[in-house]
């Protein structure tokens, strides 16, 4: 296989995996509202406290998977840019158009800090309630063992995440 070829497959695979991911992002925003919301339904319906307190690990989780599919697309992107487009003489691929106008990067950006800023929040009020669910039932049984390992579990993974969330948004604001 010769050097243009090996390039132009290269190209190719790296534009169908930021299509991919792409097309995951939106599945995963969708399944995982409907999985929210028929956890949450669900978890009021019971009285069993573990399924209360799983739902914010799982909105965690939503969010961890929706930077890691960001992740792949930026990484792609910068890899198109730098290693395969330079190799085609006289175009101006796709990447480096893109990066010569930040106003386009900028709504990805935006687009990004909007989610990571509602899952945020979702997952601040759905560890509340949990943390109050919980919390009532351990006034009850005199049992607080569960409720603060459930509220530093909250806490860690949290802070996790933000880290997560911050290293993504610097490396992402370089590409």
């Amino acid at each position: 296989m010769s050097t243009d070829e090996f390039m132009k497959q290269q190209y190719l695979t790296l534009r169908t995996e930021i299509n991919d991911s792409t097309s995951r992002i939106f599945k995963l925003l969708v399944i995982g509202m409907l999985l929210v919301l028929a956890s949450g339904y669900l978890a009021s319906a019971s009285s069993a406290s573990l399924a209360n307190a799983a739902i914010p690990f799982m909105l965690l989780a939503i969010m961890i998977a929706f930077i890691n599919e960001q992740n792949n697309i930026s990484r792609a992107g910068k890899y198109l840019r730098e290693v395969v487009e330079p190799t085609i003489p006289d175009v101006t691929g796709w990447e480096h158009w893109l990066s010569s106008k930040s106003e386009y990067r900028e709504a990805d950006r935006a687009y990004f800090v909007s989610f990571s800023v509602f899952f945020l929040i979702f997952y601040a009020i759905s560890a509340s309630l949990a943390l109050a669910y919980l919390g009532k039932e351990a006034e009850v049984s005199t049992n607080y063992l569960f409720f603060w390992s459930t509220a530093i579990a909250y806490a860690l993974s949290a802070f996790c995440v933000l880290v997560v969330l911050v290293r993504h948004w610097r490396s992402s604001a370089i590409l």
